[in-house]
């Protein structure tokens, strides 16, 4: 073994960077999913992100994915609870209690004759009228 060989063996299969940056320098980044390949994109510059790196900054940003639920969730809840009667309601009172039109009785809208909101109290209710278009 005093001998050096004569063919040099390479070792550069495989190099290592250290001094790269990261591919995806998206400050918010919306990652997606192949499963196919088992890869996690960056959904807005397109780099393939390290899924471990993906994991991670979900985990920092949990409140901020918690807020965003929970705004949706409120959402949803007043989606569910829209009545557009209950808005017209609301904007009579309105008007009624705390408009300038307070301390004032309403008029019909065919006539032009002032009420009492209590004569609505005691009128029959009837299936409202569609629109002329609507059934043309």
């Amino acid at each position: 073994m005093n001998e050096l060989p004569k063919e040099i063996i390479r070792f550069d299969v495989a190099r290592v960077e250290f001094g790269k940056r990261k591919m995806c320098q998206c400050n918010k980044p919306h990652y997606e999913i192949d499963y196919q390949n088992r890869l996690v994109y960056c959904g807005d510059c397109g780099a393939i992100v390290d899924p471990f790196e993906a994991i991670t900054q979900i985990a920092r940003h949990y409140q901020r994915i918690e807020r965003i639920t929970s705004d949706m969730l409120e959402q949803r809840r007043q989606i569910d609870n829209y009545k557009p009667r209950r808005v017209v309601i609301k904007k009579l009172e309105q008007y009624y209690i705390h408009g300038e039109n307070a301390g004032l009785e309403p008029t019909c809208p065919h006539c032009g004759a002032s009420f009492n909101l209590k004569d609505l109290l005691s009128v029959c209710w009837v299936q409202a009228q569609k629109e002329a278009t609507e059934n043309a």
